[in-house]
């Protein structure tokens, strides 16, 4: 009685921590937190598997994401889209990862050629970003924008924006899968 109802405290902080990170930190309408379940609703996912077994290039444009389950510490269920708009700019990917039922990073690309707006839309959104230096010689320096629940990572690279979205909680849910202690109860 004791394991179950202290499984359920955990449960509860877990899902007030998920449902807090739905709010300052989405795009589009995928928020950070946001169950799988709910996502699904809401973006169109698609069985990847499926749709790559049918002859052609497969289509998941118009809110439609290719999803399958993955057998790494990064997702349980990844998700990929390559047909998203961030107001006027079309993405060149959107991909998604889940781990422990809830969306806990996902990244967005775009052309280089669409950096200022890119990140024009993320300081309107979020404020004014924390400059960070480049990761490695001769490359851009990096925007940051952070809270307790969240960050968010921009980085211009030579072809590509790459916008990276992560709960805080995200490297702990990777370290639990390694170690096979995830958040669950009988």
């Amino acid at each position: 009685m004791i394991s179950r109802l202290l499984c359920l405290c955990v449960l509860v902080a877990a899902a007030a921590g998920a449902a807090a990170a739905e709010l300052p930190y989405g795009v589009l309408d995928i928020a950070l937190g946001t169950s799988f379940s709910r996502l699904e609703r809401d973006l169109d996912f698609r069985d990847i598997d499926a749709a790559l077994a049918r002859p052609g290039k497969p289509d998941f444009g118009r809110r439609g994401y290719g999803c399958m389950a993955r057998d790494d510490d990064f997702a349980d269920t990844a998700c990929v889209s390559h047909a998203e708009r961030l107001n006027d700019i079309e993405t060149r990917e959107i991909r998604l990862h889940f781990l422990e039922g809830r969306l806990q990073q996902f990244s967005l690309t775009a052309e280089i050629q669409h950096y200022e707006a890119v990140t024009a839309y993320l300081r309107a959104r979020y404020g004014t970003p924390q400059p960070l230096p480049a990761a490695n010689a001769g490359g851009e320096p990096r925007l940051q924008w952070q809270s307790e629940a969240a960050r968010i990572d921009a980085y211009r690279g030579k072809d590509l924006v790459f916008v990276n979205f992560e709960l805080t909680s995200y490297p702990a849910a990777m370290q639990r899968k390694r170690d096979g202690k995830r958040l669950q109860c009988d």
